[in-house]
């Protein structure tokens, strides 16, 4: 353990309190624009090894910050790309859209308010595209957007400050990493599940 705990220290260690900010929210952008890259273990490793030299408290809200503008830019710029190249141009692929607005057909909840659930079981990849292309309400969607990953990530770093408390850094990586890992595991799995039952609830 003492070698990953010295390897996480170096990791950060050329980047600085400001490139480790930086390169959070470059990730978060990514996850939501691009491809998934597991941010929440991000989040963790940087909470402990990226911004030592601020308080936890001050830690804490900076990494919301970023995490929460992360995605807001992510969500956003995806949005824009695919209203601007695509939808309002009408270049968006028939039997695209027909898949997305009949997989969102069956689903409980098949508008907008999907977003929130998605933090817990992610049924809806690439939010910012189904946002263009369902032509929901950019504001009304970028808001669950911001309202649910600001209520993810608190959580999150409760339990990563609380471990941090509770035992010593290297017993404390340990742990949270290890939990993260849970996390997004049940995560994939309630997506799997979700998926299953709307396809079972689909009429033939």
């Amino acid at each position: 353990m003492a070698s990953l705990d010295e390897w996480l220290q170096g990791l950060f260690g050329f980047l600085g309190p400001s490139g480790a900010l930086v390169a959070l929210f470059v990730l978060f952008v990514i996850d939501a624009a691009i491809v998934p890259a597991l941010p929440e273990l991000a989040l963790v490793v940087v909470y402990l090894y990226g911004v030592p030299e601020y308080d936890p408290l001050v830690r804490a809200l900076l990494l919301l910050t970023m995490a929460v503008g992360g995605e807001f830019a992510g969500n956003t710029v995806l949005y824009l790309w695919v209203r601007t190249l695509l939808v309002d141009r009408g270049r968006v692929p028939r039997p695209v859209e027909r898949a997305m607005a009949g997989w969102m057909r069956f689903l409980i909840v098949p508008d907008e308010r999907i977003i929130l659930l998605n933090r817990i079981a992610p049924v809806v990849p690439f939010v910012g595209a189904f946002i263009a292309v369902l032509h929901w309400s950019y504001r009304r969607s970028i808001a669950y957007v911001v309202v649910g990953a600001a209520a993810k990530y608190s959580l999150l770093l409760v339990l990563v400050g609380f471990l941090r408390l509770a035992y010593p850094r290297q017993a404390a990586t340990l742990l949270t990493v290890s939990a993260v890992l849970v996390l997004v595991a049940a995560s994939i799995l309630g997506a799997y599940l979700y998926r299953r039952r709307a396809v079972v609830r689909k009429p033939t």
